[in-house]
């Protein structure tokens, strides 16, 4: 599982700075989670882009603005 690094420690003999993401053995991860050192990470799904005209190579129409004079 996936870690990030709240506060800068030693991990594996290694200096770690805060933000660095990285894997780490379930033992190690129990203890420096009781110190507050790391936390897990929760990988998100980047979802489709889901704008319109994406795929078309036209550009979407846009609507004008009705003048003054025709209201």
């Amino acid at each position: 599982m996936k870690y990030e690094v709240l506060k800068g420690c030693v991990i594996n003999s290694e200096g770690r700075q805060k933000g660095e993401i990285l894997e780490i053995s379930d033992d190690d991860a129990k203890m420096l989670m009781g110190l507050g050192r790391i936390a897990p990470v929760n990988e998100q799904v980047i979802a489709e882009n889901r704008s319109i005209g994406l795929d078309e190579e036209s550009k979407p129409r846009r609507r004008g603005r009705k003048s003054k004079a025709d209201l």
